[in-house]
């Protein structure tokens, strides 16, 4: 079970990292829109709010995940010191003090030792295909540029102007994630997809099961039976192609199938051509893995 204060800052931080990816992604579409944007490339050198206009309350966010990411590292290392002589724990800014004074920064930057680093694994030593990658011994903190993120969302925060975010404050909030107290973006990041592929697919069925109701089941019948698989296997000309699937919906075979999850090659993705009901790889991928845990289970 996750520590909740790792959990406040993968939750806040995850947030931060998928909208900065979209503003990223409009942002190179807008100069070229013949180039699709890296939603993972570094960022231009800029004063500008990276957020601005989309993201409210950005500030807020940023100051949850400092405040809640700087106490559970310096929980883990130096237990205590990061409550106050009343219990309180202390403000995100005082957290970086502590950490600078145990680990003196150079240049701004505090690289915090890792306790239990992973061994290395000797050169050419190849018997397992499934080693464990080296870890970093090391959590690089940017005291100065986080510090320099607080006070640029304290205008916001606090009622005395817009607020100043830069891309270089996020990413040095997201390096935090390195240290062992944390490690926690990966699976919030997967928790978060999954829940939006549960409420699009939700989204989509509901819409399909209005659609039916409009048209009615007679006009349904009529127009599965004049299907054409625009999809259809070819070994020739289309050999990506699927035959036409059950529809979950509708439940005529008029669902054309674009592809299967990646990961297990089982559940379909695609659309069907009567009712318009919608599954993506991201659902379809959900679902395959539910199919993959139920069948070990009765091979139990």
């Amino acid at each position: 079970m996750r520590d909740q204060r790792a959990e406040e800052f993968a939750r806040c931080a995850v947030v931060l990292a998928a909208e900065l990816r979209e503003t990223r992604r409009d942002g190179a579409v807008a100069a070229d829109p013949e180039v699709e944007a890296d939603p993972f490339a570094a960022p231009a050198p800029t004063g500008d709010d990276p957020f601005a206009p989309f993201m409210a309350g950005r500030e807020g966010v940023f100051d949850q995940a400092l405040s809640n990411g700087l106490a559970a590292i310096v929980a883990s290392e130096w237990p205590g010191k990061e409550v106050d002589r009343k219990g309180r724990v202390l403000s995100a800014s005082a957290l970086l003090r502590v950490i600078e004074e145990h680990v003196p920064a150079t240049d701004g930057i505090v690289c915090v030792p890792d306790e239990h680093p992973m061994p290395d694994i000797p050169q050419g030593d190849m018997d397992s295909l499934f080693q464990a990658p080296r870890l970093s011994s090391h959590t690089r903190i940017d005291v100065r540029t986080l510090q320099n993120g607080i006070e640029a969302s304290q205008a916001a925060r606090h009622g005395r102007g817009a607020g100043a975010l830069q891309h270089r404050h996020i990413e040095a909030l997201l390096a935090l994630d390195g240290h062992r107290s944390l490690g926690v973006m990966g699976e919030e990041q997967q928790d978060r997809i999954q829940q939006i592929a549960l409420a699009e697919d939700m989204a989509s069925q509901k819409r399909a099961a209005e659609y039916l109701e409009r048209i009615g089941e007679e006009e349904a019948t009529r127009r599965a039976e004049n299907v054409a698989n625009p999809n259809a296997y070819h070994p020739k000309h289309n050999p990506d192609g699927h035959d036409l699937d059950t529809c979950p919906v509708c439940g005529h075979e008029t669902f054309c199938v674009e592809g299967l999850d990646p990961v297990f090659g089982r559940a379909a993705y695609g659309q069907c051509l009567v009712c318009t009901y919608t599954r993506t790889p991201d659902t379809a991928e959900d679902e395959a893995f539910t199919e993959h845990l139920r069948s070990i289970m009765d091979d139990d």
